[in-house]
């Protein structure tokens, strides 16, 4: 979907704010046990609830500690149109969670400094729990920089999710993943493809023994939805993925990666692997549900995926015993294994102000309690004693649950666990559980451990530096720029199935001419006169 404009939503918030006030509010009213029924929007895509959001049992225990009953909507769709439709219409919820990243945040920002949310600025002074969701430190420098620091008077979000301590930060374990017994058919040692030439070759060798399974073809290499996450493979020719991120080399000159011959190569690379019939034709026209169906049904022999998406679809296949990790792939100056993540917490929540004021302290009272090592235990593993026990400070699940997990993957969520983790503050899955729920017994997390050791032997690092990004942002040619930008995920795509190369190296230095009358060198200037100030920019970044 292209980005939106951002003017209209800005308009569009403007006039949600004239109509839309706290004043005009229906007052909250207590339940009749005493309760406040606070209306949650997950604005998640593909979100679900357990079978009863109200008398589950973490939901019981959660109005016991706080007075607090939650109705949660939950999303199917584009979370940008859903957010700006709600501020459009003036549909609100009691509280907003969504994420905290693209036009998601920036029109939640924009609603911010237009008057349609709360200023948390007194709650957060008055519960310890919250000032740790705001705090500079619980945050990536481009999320500090792009949204909260432009929050105009106020605060007006919390940020959650972020790992707690270093073990915390999550390795998601993107990369590509391929069918052993396919790799061992055509005497293929899966860690051994490093570079894209062997790659490539691979690829070809799958492609010459014709495979079937059940009448149909075995595609040499797949994708999930749209073609996700085909792009990771851009990491062996650029430091960070993404046809508007930047390349900044050792003297602090700044290129846009579009305007770069390293990611002319990539897509001329994706160009011919599908022209070749090495990649599934279909791969960026199809939906996810198509992807994930073809990888299940046996028909990728190499596929691009991050560990917990991957494992959760070879499960539904019976067939988690097949895939194991291709490579690692070098990145752009040849390393296999150098991992530099950007460490972010995924979530922002927001009270606008059509919820009345009770139920906005009822919001900020619940919210510090899920935030607390009580509430994010009972958020995340359930209850004590029920289904899990602590042991030596550490959480191990309760072997009833574990059994009843696999039969019934909802089970737990069924029972509220996992439900409101969006509310529970920084995540402290490690430090404070020991682990994800159920580790101990289940095997996934052996699997996980397996893949980690091939794949990031020498362990995660998280980034440190300014976006370059934020300067583009600010400056004076991103309105020329912006509907450019706007177009360049079409434009790879119109290369990549360009009938020729020289159709595709048109296609790209058309937009590439485009950029350049917008402004787009001025721009690289300012980066770079930055970079050579001595400004800390990101300049490497893995997929994470």
């Amino acid at each position: 979907m292209k980005k939106l404009n951002m003017v209209f939503i800005s308009f569009i918030i403007l006039l949600a704010a004239c109509q839309n006030t706290s004043e005009d509010a229906s007052v909250g009213e207590n339940n009749e046990d005493g309760t406040i029924t606070l209306n949650v929007l997950n604005n998640w895509n593909g979100g679900t609830g357990p079978d009863d959001i109200v008398n589950n049992p973490v939901a019981q225990k959660i109005a016991e500690e706080t007075g607090v009953v939650f109705n949660y909507e939950y999303l199917v769709g584009s979370e940008v149109e859903k957010i700006t439709q709600i501020f459009a219409t003036g549909s609100l919820p009691d509280i907003y969670t969504g994420p905290a990243w693209g036009n998601e945040s920036e029109i939640l920002l924009d609603a911010a400094n237009q008057g349609e949310l709360y200023d948390l600025t007194d709650y957060i002074e008055e519960y310890p729990n919250l000032q740790a969701l705001v705090a500079e430190e619980n945050m990536s420098p481009s999320l500090r920089d792009s949204i909260f620091a432009r929050q105009e008077g106020g605060q007006y979000m919390l940020h959650t999710r972020y790992p707690a301590e270093k073990e915390d930060i999550g390795n998601w374990l993107y990369g590509l993943y391929v069918n052993k017994e396919i790799a061992a058919s055509v005497g293929t040692d899966p860690q051994s493809i490093h570079t894209p030439e062997q790659l490539y070759e691979f690829l070809q060798s799958v492609k010459e023994q014709q495979l079937e399974i059940n009448g149909n073809p075995i595609f040499p290499l797949g994708s999930l939805s749209g073609g996700w996450p085909l792009d990771i493979m851009s990491e062996m020719f650029v430091p960070v993925a993404g046809a508007s991120s930047w390349m900044i080399d050792d003297d602090g000159e700044a290129t846009l990666n579009f305007m770069t011959d390293e990611y002319e190569d990539y897509i001329l690379y994706m160009r011919q692997l599908l022209a070749e019939g090495l990649l599934d034709p279909e791969a960026y026209t199809q939906t996810g549900a198509i992807g994930n169906e073809k990888l299940i049904q046996g028909r990728y022999a190499t596929v691009p995926n991050q560990f917990n998406g991957l494992w959760s679809d070879l499960v539904k296949g019976g067939i988690e015993d097949k895939f194991v990790p291709l490579g690692p792939l070098n990145d752009f100056s040849g390393d296999p294994y150098r991992t530099e993540v950007n460490v972010t917490g995924s979530n922002l929540i927001a009270v606008p102000k059509t919820a009345s004021k009770e139920k906005l302290d009822a919001a900020m009272r619940v919210i510090n309690y899920l935030s607390s090592d009580e509430g994010y235990l009972l958020s995340n593993y359930g209850i004590e004693g029920v289904h899990y026990d602590m042991q030596d400070g550490k959480v191990v699940a309760k072997e009833e649950w574990v059994e009843k997990r696999k039969e019934d993957p909802d089970a737990l969520k069924n029972e509220g666990i996992g439900v409101y983790e969006n509310l529970s503050g920084l995540d402290r899955s490690v430090s404070l559980a020991g682990g994800p729920y159920g580790h101990q017994s289940d095997p996934k997390f052996e699997v996980e451990k397996e893949f980690a050791s091939i794949m990031t032997p020498e362990g995660i690092t998280a980034i440190e530096g300014k976006d370059p990004g934020i300067v583009v942002k600010e400056h004076q040619h991103f309105e020329q720029l912006d509907p450019v930008f706007a177009t360049l995920g079409d434009v790879v795509l119109q290369a990549i199935h360009a009938p020729s190369e020289e159709d595709a190296k048109a296609i790209i230095e058309t937009s590439r001419e485009a950029l350049r009358q917008a402004g787009i060198e001025d721009v690289a200037a300012e980066i770079t006169n930055q970079a050579k100030a001595g400004t800390t920019f990101i300049r490497y970044r893995t997929s994470n």
